[in-house]
C-alpha cells in the first residue's frame, strides 16, 4: 500500500508541475507578442510600445515560473531515479535508495503542487485581465492545479510526515543519506568559480536546517510532540526550498562541464534560471529557519476562543 501510496504522490507532484509547465509556456508566448508600454527611461510617447517581455518585473515573472517548474522537475527526475534504483539493487544498495525515496517523497509531492498555485497565479498575471478570461488556457491552469495540494495528502499531512516520521527513520540514516548526497553536490560546485558563492550559502543554510531539526527535536522531548509539529508545514517548505536549490547547483555543474553539448541560448538561459532561484527564492529560507527556531509558540498556545 504504501508503495503505491509513494507513487501516487510523485504523479501528484508531475501533475502539479506539467500544468505550471503549460502555464509557463502559454505566458512566455503571449509576453513575446503582447506590445504595452515602452521602457521607463523612454519619455517620447511617439516612439513604439515593446513587447512586455522587455519589462523587468515580467521578466521576474516569467523567470520564477521558469526556476520552479525546471526545478520541481529536476527533484521529481532525482526522486524517480531513486525508485528506479530501489527496484533494481538489492542489499545496502536497495536500502539506501528506499531511504532516500521515502524523505523525498513528501517533499516532491508538496512542493510542486503548492508553488504550482503561485506560478499559475504568475502566469495570470503576465496576462493582465485576459488571464482571468476564458478567451485564453490561463485560468484553466489557475483552476485545476489547487486541486493537487489536497490529494493524496494535504501539505499538512506531509509536512508532519516529514519532520514526525521520515527524518528520524532508521534513526536519521535517511536524513543523513539525503544530506550526504546534497553536500557531495555542494563541493563539487565549490570547485567552479561560477557556482562557489551559491554552494556555499546552500551548505550554510543546510548547516542551519540541521540545528533547526535539532532544536526541533529537543522540544519534542521538553514539551511533547505537539511542540515540534506545531510548523511543520514551514519546516516542509524549507525542506522543499533546500532540495530545488540543490537541484539548480546540480544542474549548474552540468552546464560548466558539459558545455559543448548545449547551445549558446540554452546555457544562458539555464544560467540565468539558477541565478535567479538562488538570488529570489533562496533567501526566504531565512524566514523558515527564524521562526522554527523561535521559542514563540504562537499557533500552539492560541486557544480556539482567540482566534474567532
Amino acid at each position: 500500500m504504501f508503495q503505491m501510496m509513494n507513487e501516487a504522490r510523485i504523479s501528484v507532484g508531475l501533475q502539479a508541475t506539467a500544468i505550471a509547465s503549460a502555464a509557463y509556456y502559454n505566458a512566455l508566448e503571449y509576453c513575446q507578442v503582447r506590445l504595452q508600454g515602452r521602457h521607463v527611461s523612454s519619455k517620447n510617447p511617439e516612439l513604439p510600445q515593446v513587447p512586455i517581455i522587455e519589462h523587468s518585473d515580467v521578466k521576474r515573472l516569467l523567470l520564477f515560473q521558469k526556476a520552479v517548474v525546471e526545478g520541481s522537475l529536476s527533484l521529481l527526475i532525482q526522486a524517480t531515479t531513486y525508485l528506479d534504483k530501489h527496484q533494481a539493487t538489492e542489499g545496502e544498495e536497495k536500502e539506501k535508495n528506499f531511504l532516500l525515496l521515502e524523505i523525498l517523497t513528501p517533499v516532491v509531492k508538496s512542493y510542486p503542487a503548492e508553488m504550482s498555485n503561485l506560478t499559475t497565479s504568475a502566469a495570470l498575471q503576465c496576462f493582465g485581465g485576459y488571464g482571468f478570461t476564458k478567451d485564453f488556457l490561463a485560468e484553466l491552469f489557475y483552476r485545476e492545479t489547487r486541486i493537487h495540494t489536497l490529494h493524496e495528502g494535504t501539505t499538512a499531512i506531509h509536512g508532519m510526515d516529514l519532520l514526525g516520521r521520515k527524518v528520524m527513520m532508521k534513526n536519521g540514516q535517511a536524513t543523513l543519506l539525503l544530506m550526504q548526497e546534497i553536500m557531495g553536490d555542494t563541493t563539487r560546485a565549490e570547485s567552479h568559480s561560477e557556482l562557489k558563492l551559491y554552494a556555499q550559502t546552500l551548505q550554510s543554510k543546510l548547516l542551519k536546517t540541521q540545528e533547526v531539526t535539532a532544536q526541533l527535536f529537543a522540544k519534542a522531548q521538553s514539551k511533547g510532540p505537539e511542540a515540534m509539529l506545531a510548523d511543520a508545514t514551514l519546516y516542509l517548505e524549507l525542506f522543499g526550498i533546500l532540495a530545488v536549490s540543490w537541484q539548480w547547483l546540480k544542474q549548474g555543474i552540468v552546464l560548466l562541464q558539459n558545455g559543448g553539448d548545449f547551445s549558446h541560448d540554452f546555457k544562458a538561459s539555464k544560467w540565468h534560471t539558477l541565478k535567479y532561484y538562488f538570488e529570489y527564492e533562496l533567501p526566504k529560507a531565512d524566514y523558515l529557519l527564524t521562526r522554527l527556531s523561535s521559542p514563540v509558540a504562537v499557533t500552539l498556545e492560541a486557544k480556539s476562543s482567540e482566534i474567532l
